[in-house]
């Protein structure tokens, strides 16, 4: 059957591999597809994945840039998690890199040398559009949400797309 997944091959007796977890493609995918839906007047939804795009994007960046800054997928030198962490500087702590009111802070530490302007004049813009973002709105009927504010941060998760593509293609922070 077209389409159809099967739960293993067939041919084999092998169970599919287990799901990896690439927030880097998990981002970009969120991206395409809420472009798609914004541009398809389906702002909500469009505006709940533009948040996880920006989430999404924003860790990629993070396990990509900053290991020497103990960002990674590990809670503590021995345990493996689901989920980034990284080493506050300023808290003495390791934190969870969970949504985007964890992840903006931790951006810090790769915004050095010759990219730290750009990157901090994106980090601020996107926070300034996402700061009120949650994933619960997804649970919403919509209404309180700004149609302008959801213009604003379709054009934020393009620079946070834009981000990504460029450290993709040339392997460094703008």
């Amino acid at each position: 059957m077209i389409g159809v997944v099967p739960d293993d091959d067939e041919s084999t007796g092998k169970a599919p591999p287990e799901p990896t977890t690439d927030y880097a493609c998990a981002g970009d995918r969120h991206f395409v597809d809420a472009s798609y839906l914004h541009n398809d007047g389906r702002l909500l939804t469009a505006d709940h994945l533009f948040g996880l795009a920006v989430e999404c994007l924003m860790k990629g960046l993070l396990l990509r840039f900053g290991a020497g800054y103990g960002v990674s997928m590990m809670k503590n030198p021995t345990t493996e998690d689901t989920r980034p962490w990284w080493d506050d500087p300023a808290a003495g702590t390791r934190k969870p890199l969970g949504h985007w009111h964890q992840v903006h802070p931790a951006l810090t530490v790769i915004a050095r040398g010759r990219s730290a302007s750009a990157l901090t004049q994106a980090v601020e813009r996107l926070s300034a559009d996402f700061e009120k973002w949650t994933v619960s709105d997804r649970y919403t009927d919509g209404t309180h949400l700004d149609p302008p504010l959801m213009i604003r941060r379709k054009e934020s998760a393009a620079l946070a797309h834009d981000l990504h593509l460029h450290a993709q293609f040339t392997g460094k922070l703008p």
